[in-house]
């Protein structure tokens, strides 16, 4: 009699380099072997005599389906099962801060340092001073502020598929300061 009732736990979302809880089939009547298509993502291996998935993932993988069929000589049946792999999440955003900066001053850039997986975007809130942009492909603050800005807090999210995390990047923008007067003293 062909095998029936083939299932597995799906759909299934993995982190990149985090070792998965091993996915075993649910099947009725005896299996000689087991198969999958596609082929899964780099560190995942699918075991042929028992249907297990097991591993870690090593790469990104976006949501796609792998049918595997259980087989016998009676005959065969599939079941899809559907894997995401997303990265790790970014962690530990930070940038020095705070910053004083004074109007008409062009700025050292300041750079994100961040750990986890690789940043897809950025994005800030709310908007920058005048004069300062945003690199939403970098996370640089660059440029020259052109307005005086009160003490303010500015949120920097750095984003993957793996989530996301935010910093408070703290910027000031001061006048410029007067110049020296002098005066001529009478003689």
């Amino acid at each position: 009699i062909a095998p029936s009732s083939l299932s597995y736990n799906s759909p299934n979302v993995f982190t990149k380099g985090t070792t998965i809880v091993s996915l075993l089939p649910s099947v009725s009547g005896t299996v000689i072997s087991y198969s999958i298509a596609p082929s899964l993502p780099l560190g995942l291996s699918f075991n042929t005599a028992t249907g297990e998935i097991s591993g870690t993932p090593t790469v990104v993988s976006s949501t796609a389906t792998y049918t595997i069929t259980a087989n016998n000589s009676g005959g065969s049946t599939s079941f899809d099962v559907v894997i995401t792999v997303n990265d790790i999440a970014p962690s530990n955003l930070s940038y020095t801060s705070p910053n004083v900066f004074t109007k008409g001053t062009t700025i050292t850039n300041l750079n994100p340092t961040v750990s986890g997986g690789t940043v897809i975007s950025y994005s800030i809130t709310p908007s920058l001073p005048l004069g300062l942009s945003f690199n939403t492909a970098t996370g640089e603050i660059s440029g020259t502020p052109t307005v005086v800005s009160s003490t303010a807090s500015y949120t920097v999210t750095a984003n993957n598929s793996g989530g996301s995390i935010s910093f408070d990047v703290i910027i000031t923008v001061n006048d410029i300061a007067p110049n020296t007067l002098s005066y001529n003293s009478p003689n």
